[in-house]
């Protein structure tokens, strides 16, 4: 009787975790064909309301329609937890500020097979974040698109600047601000642009600053020889639904391991 006791539980155990597995994964992918479907519906609204083209230099337009979607108070919606923030689409239906937008053009981006990441502008402290731009990173094109501001950064030779030649020139970034106010008038966003603040010097796709992991971790990595501010976010932070869809796969795996334990350990 009591050899058998273990063995029935083993068995139980075995059986729960397995379920457990298989109820996590069922619900990783509800979330991830859900995140699959906004991207298409995205992708849907570039091709028919912003443009056909497919080169990199479409960004500019999408941009621009990013800029006049909405306003530009920060977006109270959510998914699932307050804390996630809104999904592209929540934004797409009400606005929002920077980061709000700044993931739904990455997003709208990603429809069509062009990848960007998200770029945060610091204080002069180089600690605080004080705005959030994107920059395209398809192959070897890179540019730099503010949605907030409905601002790119062309270059003389027909291309556009990327985050690198702004953090090494900062005079990029006043001198199109200065053609821009001129062109729009001072009673336009860009002439409230915030310039000694949102400065590009110390722009980085993650703020390695903003605790004790990621400082330790920096520090690492710099010591290894790699530049923490080339670092790419990865995509799965930006997008609530992809996050969620990979954290619940993750604990599909999880509880899939100790069912495979379980049933390994319920013959002796």
């Amino acid at each position: 009787m009591n050899g058998k006791l273990p063995m029935k539980l083993r068995n139980l155990a075995y059986k729960i975790t397995l379920l457990t597995s298989i109820i996590f994964l069922i619900l990783s992918l509800a979330c991830y064909v859900s995140y699959k479907n906004d991207i298409s519906y995205l992708r849907s609204i570039v091709r028919t309301d912003i443009s056909p083209d497919t080169s990199s230099k479409v960004f500019e337009s999408i941009n621009h329609w990013v800029y006049q979607n909405k306003g530009f108070k920060k977006n109270q919606d959510f998914f699932l937890f307050d804390k996630l923030g809104p999904t592209p689409i929540q934004v797409l239906n009400k606005g929002g500020d920077c980061t709000d937008k700044s993931i739904l053009l990455m997003a709208m981006l990603e429809s069509i097979g062009i990848d960007s990441t998200l770029v945060m502008l610091f204080d002069t402290d180089e600690r605080t974040p004080t705005h959030t731009v994107v920059e395209v990173r398809d192959g070897q094109f890179k540019a730099v698109a503010d949605p907030v501001y409905d601002l790119v950064f062309p270059n003389p030779n027909g291309g556009f600047y990327g985050i690198e030649k702004l953090r090494e020139n900062p005079d990029l970034l006043l001198n199109r601000l200065d053609n821009l106010v001129q062109l729009r008038g001072t009673s336009n966003k860009i002439a409230f642009y915030k310039r000694d603040s949102e400065s590009y010097q110390s722009a980085s796709p993650i703020n390695w600053n903003k605790n004790r992991f990621l400082i330790l971790t920096s520090n690492i990595l710099e010591r290894i020889g790699v530049k923490t501010r080339d670092v790419l976010r990865p995509h799965v932070l930006d997008d609530p639904k992809l996050f969620v869809s990979t954290v619940l796969f993750f604990v599909s795996l999880f509880f899939l391991f100790f069912a495979f334990v379980f049933r390994e350990n319920k013959h002796p």
